[in-house]
């Protein structure tokens, strides 16, 4: 079954839909719960969205890069390849240091932890947003270049 530009599986579509929804549940979580001082509640959606992110990369991102080893080595030329290049390495990264976080966060008691940590979420947060571009890109240039 074909997504919504005939190009990409559905199964495409909905990772890119679940990846804007990551991203705006950790714009939420970045920008109206932390600032707010309700730590918790940032933890929690932190939490969630890390979650589904994980669960795109493994179900839907890993095995389209499986499948698409062939062009991967062979194709250099296309802008959808050379954005994979790009996109694969930082999105890894995100999801790392995202996952460490979150874990960290979870199973530590309470307290200075996250202020610690704070260093590490601010340029995670960008990494995040960059991979989430990047991700659009790839899609956008499946669907433009093949």
């Amino acid at each position: 079954m074909t997504g919504l530009l005939g190009k990409a599986p559905l199964t495409s579509d909905v990772a890119l839909f679940i990846e804007i929804a990551v991203i705006v549940t950790l714009f939420v979580a970045r920008f109206g719960l932390a600032r707010k001082r309700r730590i918790r509640a940032h933890g929690v959606t932190a939490m969630i969205a890390t979650a589904l992110h994980t669960v795109t990369v493994l179900l839907v991102m890993i095995p389209s890069l499986l499948r698409s080893q062939n062009l991967l080595f062979n194709n250099f030329s296309s802008p959808a390849i050379i954005l994979t290049w790009i996109h694969a390495p930082l999105g890894l990264l995100a999801l790392i240091i995202g996952l460490y976080l979150v874990a960290e966060w979870r199973f530590r008691p309470p307290g200075a932890t996250c202020y610690k940590r704070a260093r590490l979420m601010r340029p995670l947060w960008l990494l995040w947003v960059l991979s989430v571009v990047l991700g659009l890109l790839i899609y956008l240039a499946i669907a433009i270049y093949s």
